[in-house]
């Protein structure tokens, strides 16, 4: 619906140009879409604001001149010029009937694009591999891969890539820990220092290597055992990790090592060369900007102030971060930032198109840092995008439940997908925006009703498919030869109108929420769409019934359920929720 009409526009607008009326190229960023107050038409469009001042004529002078083209449109009944220039739509039955013909004949395809040439990396979830992943995992999950699927429906060639963090000094206190669970299996008298991994999965870890290496590591020098430890550590780790994004239905199509990609390869020693080449380090005790005086007592960069002091600094506050940063300590050693430098100046040298990162929101200090790195390598950053996911706090009875590793007490997302389900747990951390804070008790999806926000949804498809199953026993088949045969000028009802113009606009939600990352939309969608269709089949189910005596009306009433339906399955879908054809329904729901 909203194609047709924005091609009609086009053509509309090219009559202008053709009778010089109007000038210049048709406008980017030309809005069709329902005006705030519904009573004032189907669609308003806002093009004559955007080419007023390039024609030199007032923004309602230039309506005038469109709606004399646009008009003669077929898909068109009327334009009223509203404001300042806006022009309202009321649309031909003709172009309803099209939209929902369209919608049951594109089937499984409904709502996604054609395939683009844009490639699009999202890298998502690259927890440590010091543990199972847990609830504090979850969102970020559920959230990145929801991205990669939307993209992939919007059109673009997607990429998932897992970012394994296997350097630095929690492989080594993980190693530690293994090597003393190790010792205690052989009868050895152990103490847990403090930071280490207390919880039982460490335990299973130190079995693994004992049926691996036997007692031969007991006696080892450090220098054979820690790496042994460390090795078994991240593979037992990585495995679970596999695991457990299996059961969530996520998969990805590269694994990227910190430790064999980056430092091992000399990849982070080789962007600070980078660096240097280009003129961006200096050598000093403090940044340029005299950042002592600037930083809270409590940030990293005050805590470690000592160790930065003559180190190389980067000029990141040259290309738009808020200081310089420290990238190689004075004893030569690599800060964090170092490697995750070289990791996205990696990544830009397999060129994508856009880069996703889904951040932790206590990572959102490294964004001016990443984007101020690449920008100083000649790289545009603006291909590159961080989605912050902030803290879901799950609680049962009052009670939050608990996430923490190293205290040894992990709720771990294997846990949550066992309890609630995997839609359930994808809908909690989807259904409201990524940046948003808030608690929710898992008890609601544990009960059936409209409180619980993935019953709601496949509730709604399921009694789509019920009415639908009741229709096929009474004769009443939508055959997709026979489409255009059944009477939809008989959709006369407002609501009716509404629900098909909601379905018309759903490509347009799945590519805007792939362009903005945020998954959400498009559940709110789902859940506006699914209350307008219960509101209206309860205020007609005892006088303008779905399935009733008057054939005609009643083919046309299916078609248009299974219009939904069928917008239901892949707005669900795409967010990797399953869309159920049956559930347990009361009778009088099933109805028609």
């Amino acid at each position: 619906m909203l194609v047709q009409l924005l091609e009609s526009l086009r053509e509309a607008y090219s009559a202008c140009l053709d009778d010089g009326s109007l000038q210049g190229a048709f406008p980017e960023h030309v809005k069709i879409e329902e005006p705030r107050n519904r009573a004032h038409g189907d669609f308003a469009c806002n093009i004559a604001m955007l080419i007023a001042k390039a024609n030199k004529k007032a923004p309602r002078d230039v309506a005038a001149l469109i709606v004399e083209q646009w008009q003669k449109s077929p898909w068109v009944d009327s334009i009223e010029i509203a404001g300042p220039g806006f022009m309202n739509l009321r649309c031909n039955e003709d172009l309803f009937s099209q939209a929902l013909i369209s919608i049951v004949e594109h089937g499984e395809k409904w709502g996604s694009s054609p395939k683009n040439d844009k490639r699009v990396m999202v890298e998502f979830v690259s927890a440590n591999p010091t543990g199972p992943l847990h609830l504090g995992h979850a969102r970020g999950t559920f959230v990145g891969d929801a991205c990669a699927r939307l993209f992939e429906a919007a059109g673009y060639n997607v990429s998932r890539e897992y970012y394994i963090n296997d350097a630095g000094q929690q492989m080594e206190v993980l190693a530690s820990t293994v090597y003393k669970r190790y010792r205690e299996l052989h009868g050895q008298p152990i103490e847990l220092s403090e930071g280490e991994y207390p919880a039982a999965y460490v335990i299973d870890i130190a079995k693994m290597l004992r049926e691996e290496v036997g007692n031969t590591l007991l006696e080892a020098d450090e220098s054979l055992w820690r790496p042994r430890c460390r090795e078994a550590g991240v593979r037992w780790n990585i495995q679970s990790i596999r695991d457990t994004l299996g059961k969530c239905g996520v998969h990805f199509d590269s694994w990227f090592s910190e430790q064999a990609q980056l430092h091992d390869s000399g990849a982070v020693a080789g962007v600070v060369e980078a660096y240097e080449n280009a003129g961006h380090v200096y050598r000093a005790s403090t940044s340029r900007q005299h950042e002592d005086q600037k930083r809270r007592a409590e940030s990293k960069a005050s805590q470690f102030k000592e160790l930065q002091a003559g180190g190389l600094f980067l000029k990141t506050a040259d290309f738009g971060d808020d200081e310089d940063r420290v990238i190689r300590r004075a004893d030569g050693r690599f800060v964090y930032l170092t490697a995750d430098l070289a990791y996205h100046k990696d990544k830009f040298e397999r060129d994508f198109d856009r880069y996703i990162n889904v951040f932790g929101a206590d990572h959102g200090g490294h964004v001016k840092r990443i984007r101020a790195g690449m920008s100083a390598l000649g790289y545009n950053a603006d291909k590159l995008d961080f989605v912050l996911v902030q803290i879901v706090r799950l609680m049962r009875e009052g009670q939050e439940l608990k996430i923490s590793k190293r205290a040894g007490n992990v709720y771990a997302l294997d846990d949550l997908i066992d309890e609630i389900g995997n839609d359930a747990a994808r809908t909690v951390f989807l259904m409201r925006s990524a940046n948003a804070q808030f608690d929710f008790d898992i008890s609601t999806v544990l009960q059936e009703g409209n409180a619980n926000p993935v019953f709601y949804m496949q509730m709604g498809h399921a009694r789509c498919a019920s009415v639908l199953k009741k229709a096929e026993a009474q004769g009443l088949n939508v055959r997709e030869e026979e489409l255009k045969s059944i009477h939809l000028d008989l959709l006369k009802l407002p609501e009716e109108r509404q629900l098909i113009k909601d379905l018309a606009t759903f490509p347009k939600v799945i590519q805007e929420a792939a362009e903005a990352t945020e998954p959400h939309r498009v559940i709110h969608f789902l859940r506006e769409m699914i209350a307008g269709f219960h509101s209206y089949f309860s205020k007609y189910k005892s006088q303008e019934r779905i399935i009733s005596e008057d054939r005609d009306k009643s083919m046309a009433r299916l078609l248009m359920v299974l219009a939904l339906k069928n917008t239901l399955k892949n707005g669900l879908e795409v967010l990797g929720i399953a869309a159920p054809d049956w559930m347990e329904l009361k009778q009088e729901e099933v109805g028609g």
